[in-house]
């Protein structure tokens, strides 16, 4: 996602754990020359699709 008005994107990664997501980005062409925040992000508890992985995972 492009920030308007910015020379900058905003990018959402699914990945099962930090390690994961610390070797992406390192492995990322312009990494040395990149300003990186990483903001974790949790499931909404009202979230329906939480219920589906549930339900999957007892069946």
């Amino acid at each position: 996602m492009r920030c308007v008005g910015q020379y900058a994107n905003i990018s959402v990664f699914d990945v099962a754990d930090n390690e994961t997501l610390h070797r992406i980005l390192w492995n990322l062409p312009l990494f040395p020359y990149l300003t990186i925040e990483v903001t974790p992000l949790a499931q909404h508890p009202s979230d329906l699709a939480a219920g589906e992985t549930k339900r999957a995972a007892r069946a």
